[in-house]
């Protein structure tokens, strides 16, 4: 049935009066109120562009690098510009007679069976009762629109409600993965950080992503609460580490004495495997990213954006890491790399010094 729709507070879901969706007409509503049945209440006609906004705040044109991974997710193989022209090709109607089906220009129906914009679900619901589809092709399609909306979540939206909230979500993911990954290119692990380097990292957020909540100091208290899963010994964690993380200057040379201390006291624990890929040695796999990966899903984390990777991708990442580790250096041979890195800073004070 398609029982599912926005009610007048933006919720999804059965409820009690059900409104028509923007973009389908009364003769849609008509039929769609047929289709669900006496038991069901009328259709309501309202304005409820502003409610879709609120529950799917991500079914809107997006520009810029948004735009670009939003087209290459909605344009992959099976993905929904897919299962969009498949609808409409058996059904037998051209671009045209879509759009004019659904009083839309034809450039839109264009748009979206090539990935150029996040369709909304009243856009679903009318393309499949145009086509005359069934209502299981209608909730595949709605399906799919929420694993697109789902792999892409901009850290503005995320940090809507302060960093303390990110932060506690992965303590949930930590806490419910028995195989915790990391590969890092830039920052120290989170789970390896001081409360001082963690400081350094989430004051940045604020400003990169002008932050209207500021709670940095309950941010980093989330983020060390976190830190005692590493002494779960049902888990496994695993860091590789490129060495320029080691020289990477991202806080003051003491935070990053300090940092590179911690550093040294998980090598050698039984569930932790860390190692570091270091430079000057020819590498099989180029190290292109960092990512993360907690059992069989990976996390990309950029200056826009994070995305979750599930399935054939999650699977490629972890060929990737396993790929790299061959390169690595794990126990004594790491613990040199973060020494010789912790003595650099040390000669690099003693000589401003004695130019001061």
């Amino acid at each position: 049935m398609l029982s599912e729709a926005v009610d007048h507070e933006g919720r999804q879901g059965e409820f009690p009066a059900l409104v028509t969706l923007r973009g389908v007409d009364d003769r849609a509503a008509g039929e769609l109120g047929d289709r669900l049945g006496d038991g069901h209440p009328p259709i309501a006609h309202v304005d409820v562009a502003a409610a879709q906004a609120q529950r799917f705040p991500d079914a809107q044109p997006a520009v810029g690098e948004d735009q670009d991974q939003i087209e290459e997710w909605l344009t992959q193989p099976e993905g929904l510009a897919d299962r969009l022209r498949a609808l409409r090709t058996q059904a037998g109607l051209s671009g045209k007679q879509l759009a004019d089906a659904n009083g839309w220009a034809p450039s839109k129906v264009s748009r979206l069976e090539n990935g150029r914009q996040m369709p909304a679900p009243a856009d679903l619901y009318a393309w499949a009762r145009a086509c005359g589809a069934d209502d299981t092709a209608a909730q595949d399609l709605l399906r799919i629109l929420g694993e697109v909306q789902a792999a892409h979540r901009s850290f503005r939206r995320r940090m809507r409600q302060g960093q303390a909230a990110v932060q506690d979500s992965y303590n949930q993911l930590v806490a419910e993965s028995r195989l915790i990954r990391h590969f890092e290119t830039a920052y120290v692990p989170g789970l390896l950080q001081t409360p001082d380097y963690a400081r350094r990292v989430l004051t940045e957020m604020v400003e990169l992503h002008n932050l209207d909540i500021v709670d940095v100091d309950a941010a980093v208290a989330t983020r060390m609460q976190r830190q005692h899963l590493l002494y779960d010994t049902s888990k496994r964690f695993e860091f590789l580490l490129a060495e320029p993380v080691l020289r990477w200057l991202l806080c003051s040379p003491e935070v990053m004495r300090g940092q590179l201390d911690r550093l040294q006291t998980v090598v050698g624990v039984p569930n932790i495997r860390f190692g570091i890929l270091p430079l000057g040695v020819q590498l099989a796999t180029t190290p292109q990213n960092s990512f993360q990966m907690y059992d069989d899903v990976a996390i990309v984390e950029t200056f826009v954006g994070e995305t979750t990777h599930r399935d054939d991708e999650a699977a490629a990442y972890a060929r990737a890491i396993d790929r790299l580790w061959n390169e690595a250096v794990t126990g004594e041979d790491a613990r040199r790399l973060i020494v010789r890195a912790a003595q650099g800073l040390r000669n690099q004070g003693r000589s401003e010094a004695s130019t001061e």
